[in-house]
Parts: C-alpha cells; structure tokens; sequence
C-alpha cells in the first residue's frame, strides 16, 4: 500500500490501529493504516478454495497454490458444510438407487457412506455415514421412508433387504449403475475418497460436511458457488 500523502512505498511498520496495520512513510513522514486486517482473506479466495476443494484438491495442495494455511481452508469448509443441508424431496421419485462407499477417518478406520439416488431425476437424494451394519442403513431408510418412493434398487447386502419391504424392491447388481456411476464421481470429486489417498478425515463430521457441500454442487444446489 502506497502512502496516500506522497505516494512513496518507502514505509516502515508502526503497530496497530483499532486491528489494522499501521505504516510510517519513510519520506514525509506520514502514519496511515491499510483498508483491511492483513489476515482477511477476499471472498474470491474463499469461493476459489472451495471449487478447488469439490474439484478433487486436498486441504493442504490447496494451501500451497493459494499460499494460505491449509488450516484456514479447513475451517472454510467446515462451516459451509455445518450451514448447508440436502433438500427433503417434495416430488415423487420413481426409482432410488442405494450404494455403499468407503473412505477412512481417524487412523485410517473404514467408514462407509450409503448413498441413495434418484435414478431419472440424476441427482442424490440423501446419505448417512457409519458402518456397514443394518443399524446405519435404518438412519438413511428413515430419512427415505416418508418420501414418496416407488421403488428402491440395491445389491445383495442384507441390510436393505431387512428394511425395505419386499414388493417395493429390486435386489440386483445389473439395477444399480446410476449409483455406482456417481459413486465414481464422488471418488473423482473428492480427494478424501479416491483409492490409495493420503488424503482422509480425522472426523466423520468431515466426511459428511465434504459430501454435503458436493451433492449440493452435483444437483446445482449450493448456492456459494451460484
């Protein structure tokens, strides 16, 4: 920042006024103050760590490009995920198609997402994160259940053939291919679940804010970047 008197940017620190940086010119003589605190970062950086976060980039590549702390990328993207939700589906849906991920948490502990898609209208639907036990399976079904779904498609797992009743499912490997194409974009999106990443959440909130913030991208529903 040059000086405002003599527009010289031979200047000097001179601590802080009201959190502001404050400068002497080193020609006249003049203190003046920058127009933001030096640590605040635009609303362009924020919204670019982000798109670089849902194109697949790790916290801290993101750091780098961006010569930022990956720390501050992490706090960012903790609390878009923490003000975001999936949308309750108010239409009905014809086909959800239900899946099984994996990724890692803490030391490299499996954690599996399960997934539900709405086969024609090309979008998720919802998920719920944990192990892959019926017991996590009942959270996602009870999301589901009260939405008016014709038909459900899974694989042989037995957890959906515990829950879902019998006349409104197809068990099948050939009926879940929308599920397990975006199964592939998640892994391709997100650098936290592609195959033999260094990259993984210490928290299972992580996964499930990282996974909120790309649905709302994928189904052109996160507003941040709109």
């Amino acid at each position: 920042m040059k000086c405002y008197k003599c527009q010289s940017e031979n200047k000097v620190k001179a601590g802080f006024t009201r959190g502001l940086q404050r400068y002497k010119c080193k020609n006249c003589g003049c203190f003046y103050s920058v127009e933001s605190k030096s640590d605040v970062k635009s609303p362009e950086k924020r919204r670019l760590a982000l798109e670089m976060y849902l194109e697949g980039m790790g916290f801290r590549a993101i750091g780098r490009v961006l010569n930022i702390s990956y720390g501050t990328v992490y706090q960012w993207v903790k609390k878009w995920g923490e003000s975001v939700s999936l949308p309750i589906s108010q239409e009905p849906i014809e086909i959800v198609e239900l899946d099984e991920i994996h990724s890692y948490v803490q030391n490299k502990k499996f954690c599996w997402s399960w997934i539900a898609v709405d086969r024609f209208g090309k979008c998720f639907v919802d998920f719920v994160c944990g192990k892959r036990n019926t017991a996590t399976f009942k959270k996602l079904w009870n999301n589901l259940k009260d939405i008016d779904i014709n038909g459900f498609c899974s694989d042989y797992w037995k957890s959906y053939s515990e829950l879902i009743p019998e006349e409104k499912h197809c068990e099948s490997k050939t009926e879940t291919f929308t599920v397990e194409g975006y199964n592939s974009r998640i892994r391709h999106y997100l650098a936290r679940f592609k195959r033999k990443t260094k990259c993984y959440s210490k928290k299972q909130f992580m996964l499930e804010n990282s996974l909120k913030l790309l649905f709302l991208k994928l189904n052109n529903q996160l507003d941040i970047l709109n």
